[in-house]
């Protein structure tokens, strides 16, 4: 039966923004010109954003409080929860000489440290994606109940003292961990970039080069999925990432054809596009009556 004669599958879309300071002034200090850039997302029309908001003990070394980013850009949270988007938390386990440091002294500190800053937040998005059984137990623990970090089939031994993670055994389904509803976002698989990135699958955030992007969204229609889950970092739209990426990787005019690619693939597939926040997606995903993965 023609795609069109059939009555069209609701694809459920979730996009996350994790909120780190810009790339191009760190380390010396945390700027958050990303941050101030994001009420240009709510022109965008229907999209649901999930905006993960440090809060860590690196923020508090350099800003005086874990709070910080929360406190002084509240006029912008408060602004996307009235369009229907949400809060969630952007966890990342740096240790004092900013490396990444993920002994249990440490993850415990951030976690308490962190909670406490965003009110016990139920949502997270790891920093690196980097998840690990003891962490995951300590954030439900603190009152965790969505992590939206897997990206199946990736691992990464990390660059430079950061960005490890394990996600090689995870498939792509929800999964509950802890009594935490696990949610991966897409990783595609593509040779070339495969061998660029040296892991099994890739991810490639959605401010990313459409000539590029195309290549995960090929993927993704292929697999035949009715969710998909995907991100990238504020300062990709604020061209504060530095160097090379600035002028030839990410942009927010990417993010904008991303989308167009997105629905208009979605429309030729005969898929139904439902833009969701994370939290949506996880009542969605895990709710008996609607989907097979509960």
């Amino acid at each position: 039966m023609p795609p069109a004669s059939r009555a069209p599958r609701d694809l459920y879309v979730a996009i996350g923004v994790d909120c780190d300071p810009d790339r191009d002034a760190y380390p010396a200090r945390l700027r958050w010109r990303g941050v101030e850039a994001l009420p240009r997302l709510f022109d965008i029309e229907d999209v649901r954003w999930t905006l993960n908001v440090r809060a860590d003990t690196q923020v508090r070394q350099y800003c005086g409080s874990a709070a910080y980013c929360w406190e002084e850009y509240h006029h912008i949270w408060r602004l996307a929860e009235a369009r229907g988007s949400a809060i969630a938390w952007h966890l990342h386990y740096f240790g004092p000489d900013g490396l990444q440091d993920v002994s249990e002294s440490n993850i415990l500190e951030n976690i308490e440290v962190g909670s406490a800053a965003l009110g016990r937040p139920d949502v997270v998005h790891m920093g690196w994606t980097f998840q690990n059984d003891f962490s995951l137990r300590h954030l439900a623990r603190a009152g965790v109940r969505v992590d939206y970090s897997p990206v199946p089939r990736m691992r990464f031994l990390g660059h430079g003292g950061v960005d490890a993670y394990d996600w090689s055994r995870f498939a792509y389904r929800p999964q509950l961990w802890h009594g935490v509803k696990m949610i991966p976002a897409f990783s595609a698989f593509d040779p070339m970039l495969s061998r660029r990135f040296r892991t099994e699958r890739v991810m490639l955030t959605m401010t990313t080069r459409p000539i590029l992007y195309r290549r995960l969204l090929d993927d993704f229609f292929a697999s035949g999925a009715d969710f998909f889950v995907s991100y990238f970092h504020a300062d990709e739209i604020a061209n504060a990432v530095g160097g090379w990426r600035n002028r030839h990787l990410y942009s927010f005019d990417h993010l904008r054809a991303n989308l167009d690619a997105l629905r208009e693939r979605a429309n030729r597939a005969n898929y139904r596009l439902c833009f969701v926040n994370v939290r949506e997606l996880a009542d969605i995903l895990f709710d008996e009556g609607r989907t097979r993965y509960a």
